[in-house]
């Protein structure tokens, strides 16, 4: 998620549902740090469930809120693609 533009789509609407998680962590940048270090335990332990074409979809337990995030791995790396809290 270095990309501010893919941040800003992430964090920056509503009907994500993010809020609870940005207010837990207290700003933007500790909630994109927190879900980047869980998803990037998953891939390192291989709990990332990874389709035939590099893409996941998966619910992460980030500090206690359950967050749904897709993306996909491309040469070993993970790139997010959205997050959102099903409401």
């Amino acid at each position: 998620m270095d990309d501010p533009n893919r941040r800003h789509h992430i964090f920056g609407k509503s009907k994500h549902n993010l809020d609870r998680l940005v207010r837990q962590y207290g700003d933007v940048q500790a909630a994109e740090q927190a879900m980047r270090e869980a998803i990037d335990a998953a891939f390192q332990r291989g709990d990332l469930i990874v389709n035939q074409h590099g893409r996941f979809r998966q619910v992460f337990d980030i500090g206690g809120v359950f967050v749904t995030v897709s993306g996909r791995v491309i040469n070993g790396i993970v790139r997010v693609a959205t997050a959102w809290i099903p409401l």
